[in-house]
Parts: C-alpha cells; sequence; structure tokens
C-alpha cells in the first residue's frame, strides 16, 4: 500500500465555493475507483489549502491515477502539484454511516539517521493499533517516507473533540469535506 497526498495553496480571494463544488462533482468519479482504499478530500480555510489524501492498494493503483485525465484534469486547473508518496506501515479503521470523520489530522516526524527502521516500524504499528482503539477515530494510517526519512500518520475523525494534542514535529488540522464510497477498513 502507498499513501499520495498533494496540497493546492489557493489565493487569498479564490472563491471557497469553487472548491466545494469541484468535490461535489468529482467525488462520484472515485467512488468506487480500482486500487483506492481511502480518499478524503482535505481542506484548510485558514490556511487556503485543498489537499486531498489518498491510499492506494500498491504503486500501480497511484501511478494509474497520476497518468489518468482525473489527474489531467486536475493539473489543467490548478497546475501540477508536487505529489508527497509514503510506503504506509499500517492502515486501518471503521467508516461507516455511524462513524463518518469531518476533520483531519496529518502528522510529520523527521526519523533520526540512527533510529531503527525494524524497531521504528514495530512500535508504529503498536501505536497505530492503539490510535484504532480511540474513542472518535474513524481512519488511521501510518506510512513512511524513504526520500525524506519521515514518518507520517493521518487520522481521520468522527469526533473532533476527541482529538488529542500530539507530539510530532509538525501537525496539519484539515475539515474533511468528503470520502469516497470505497473507502474502508484497509
Amino acid at each position: 500500500m502507498i499513501a499520495m497526498q498533494y496540497t493546492i495553496r489557493l489565493a487569498g480571494d479564490y472563491d471557497l465555493q469553487l472548491v466545494r463544488e469541484r468535490v461535489v462533482r468529482r467525488k462520484p468519479l472515485f467512488d468506487g475507483l480500482d486500487g483506492l482504499l481511502h480518499k478524503a478530500y482535505l481542506f484548510s480555510e485558514n490556511q487556503m489549502v485543498y489537499a486531498p489524501f489518498y491510499v492506494w492498494e500498491n504503486d500501480e493503483a497511484g501511478r494509474a491515477y497520476l497518468t489518468s485525465d482525473l489527474f489531467r484534469d486536475l493539473v489543467d486547473t490548478f497546475g501540477r502539484p508536487r505529489v508527497r508518496t509514503w510506503n504506509v506501515i499500517a492502515c486501518g479503521g471503521k467508516l461507516d454511516e455511524d462513524h463518518w470523520p469531518s476533520v483531519g489530522v496529518k502528522e510529520l516526524d523527521v526519523i533520526p539517521a540512527e533510529q531503527s527502521l525494524a524497531e521504528l516500524t514495530a512500535v508504529e504499528t503498536e501505536r497505530h493499533n492503539r490510535a484504532l482503539a480511540t474513542k472518535g477515530l474513524c481512519f488511521h494510517v501510518t506510512g513512511l517516507d524513504s526520500d525524506r526519512w519521515e514518518l507520517m500518520r493521518y487520522s481521520a475523525w468522527c469526533d473532533p473533540s476527541q482529538i488529542r494534542d500530539c507530539d510530532s514535529d509538525v501537525a496539519e488540522k484539515f475539515d474533511i469535506l468528503q470520502i469516497c464510497r470505497n473507502c474502508c477498513a484497509a
């Protein structure tokens, strides 16, 4: 599995209703898309950022998206963004009518050069499993960026009041405008 995200910074005078309309229009194109396990349409009005987050079954599915007309339309609309990718260490959760998220949090931590990746994977898998038991958490994924040597944790919350302060180097909070229907526990 791979996780993928791109961030589109919008101009201060950009009509935010256009983003919301785009999400409503494009979401059905991703519902049931082959190889897509999770897509959250993330948005931060404070930062003026549109930042969809994906989890793909494998790198072939992610690459197929990047070479598709769906991605071409995004490029034609906003320009070609940098696309971050992470090898997924752990992924899962519960998304159903009773557990539908409204807030997403992405955390990034630098991995020290002396850190054992095997130990890190074991610790983060255990941390992921504990996170899944947290009230209000709907979906969680942990990934490794072996280019920047960063650890990424993404969580989707149906009860934002349960979000704890994190101890990560960087944390970003987003509104979830939509989630695709094919998104399920991976």
